[in-house]
């Protein structure tokens, strides 16, 4: 860990923990915009931004559940159950936001962004044990 990150943080694990609660929360704060009108030049291309968005989740949580001492699929599984059911909570409180709406597919996404990002954190992990070790 790098001298800067270690002032602020004790632990890998902290660190992940950290990136991960953040990038929940912008993730919740940006859901929660009412009647949002973004540009979209691709149809569709909602569901990559969801798949993206969902993908950093899974990265983030699996790199936290495996710098705490998980193994790499079962950090993998986990990732993806969380990203699964926050995907659906957040699919669901968007119900009451105006000018969002509930989507199935916009959730078929978010569990598939985390996913990927899980997965991309095992092959991380291989290529780069460091990421976890102190």
């Amino acid at each position: 860990m790098s001298r800067a990150a270690s002032t602020f943080f004790a632990t890998r694990r902290q660190l992940y923990l950290a990136l991960w609660v953040g990038w929940v929360a912008l993730t919740l704060v940006l859901t929660s915009i009412p009647n949002p009108t973004f540009a979209r030049p691709i149809p569709g291309a909602d569901k990559l931004e969801h798949l993206g968005f969902y993908g950093v989740t899974g990265l983030f949580f699996a790199l936290w559940r495996r710098a705490s001492g998980a193994s790499i699929a079962r950090a993998v599984v986990q990732a993806l159950v969380f990203a699964a059911l926050a995907g659906c909570l957040d699919e669901m409180h968007q119900i009451w936001i105006p000018g969002r709406a509930a989507d199935p597919l916009d959730w078929l996404a978010d569990t598939a962004g985390g996913g990927c990002g899980a997965l991309l954190s095992a092959l991380l992990l291989g290529r780069f044990p460091s990421l976890v070790t102190e």
